[in-house]
């Protein structure tokens, strides 16, 4: 009975993995949150639902919460571990068996509000938050972004009590989490199908894989390139955009092309592989896409 649990709980695991690979999403694995002994444990784990909240609302990446899975069990024994700690190698192993591609590690080093007065006498206090995140890439140990955040004055929020304050700045990590996610996750995507084809314009319209489950939305726009291996190396070329005129599932938008129709519709054409890309804080600016896309 032992031997058929275990292979149960095998399989589930694999199936898990292999849905996460599948999704063509990046899987990040939120480690433990540090921070300084002052600051107490329950801001810290306020701010890590926000964290989390934040990312997955992109709908863009795999989350798995090393302080929530109860399959996670053997990291958090590893935490325990002072020789396990210690050994970033044996660490990394660990995440790649979750599957993991990142290891997302924060240190918060202030959750607190400033008292500020009103004219009546009366107090008010403004959110002070400020911590590091730290993204790290589980293959081979490579730090991918190091950044810090911190929330004060008009980036924060106010409140009639420290505690009203301090939970009302966290809603602002929400959005700073989906624009890291922006700024650091390239959304790419083939083209599948070019629908319409004009005689001059070459292509029109054309379908590709990706959708809803990404987070894409009307009137995303898409970096068109073609790529090609030079020397070992991939290198890509633009040659055209797209913008997304309706989403259609999951996995699947149709676009209108707003730039390159003749060299895309040439590169269909020559059975060129194409990869369709969305980098907002390139593509788009501070325009509505954006603004689209923090909501």
């Amino acid at each position: 009975m032992k031997k058929i649990v275990m292979l149960a709980m095998c399989m589930c695991a694999y199936l898990g993995l292999f849905a996460q690979e599948g999704s063509g999403k990046d899987v990040i694995l939120v480690d433990y949150f540090t921070y300084t002994e002052s600051i107490g444990d329950s801001y810290p784990t306020t701010l890590r639902h926000a964290v989390i909240g934040g990312l997955q609302a992109t709908g863009r990446l795999v989350i798995i919460d090393a302080d929530a899975e109860s399959g996670l069990k053997l990291e958090k024994d590893r935490r325990n571990s002072e020789e396990a700690m210690g050994d970033a190698t044996a660490r990394r192993s660990e995440m790649k068996k979750l599957g993991a591609n990142y290891m997302l590690k924060i240190h918060v080093t202030q959750m607190d509000a400033s008292q500020e007065k009103k004219d009546d006498g009366s107090t008010w206090y403004s959110g002070l938050i400020n911590f590091t995140l730290t993204l790290v890439n589980v293959e081979d140990g490579t730090v991918k972004v190091s950044k810090p955040f911190n929330y004060a004055g008009l980036n924060a929020k106010y409140g009639d009590t420290k505690e009203a304050a301090i939970t009302a700045t966290i809603d602002y990590v929400k959005i700073s989490m989906k624009k890291f996610v922006n700024d650091n996750f390239d959304l790419k995507a083939s083209i599948v199908a070019i629908e319409n084809v004009d005689k001059k314009k070459g292509a029109v319209s054309l379908y590709i894989d990706c959708g809803e489950s990404m987070g894409v939305k009307k009137g995303h726009t898409f970096i068109v390139r073609v790529e090609k291996q030079v020397a070992g190396k991939t290198l890509y070329t633009e040659i055209g955009r797209v913008k997304v005129d309706e989403v259609q599932g999951d996995d699947m938008s149709l676009c209108k092309v707003t730039k390159g129709g003749v060299e895309i519709q040439k590169a269909d054409q020559d059975k060129k592989k194409m990869v369709v890309t969305y980098k907002p804080s390139v593509l788009d600016g501070v325009g509505s896409s954006i603004k689209e896309g923090l909501k």
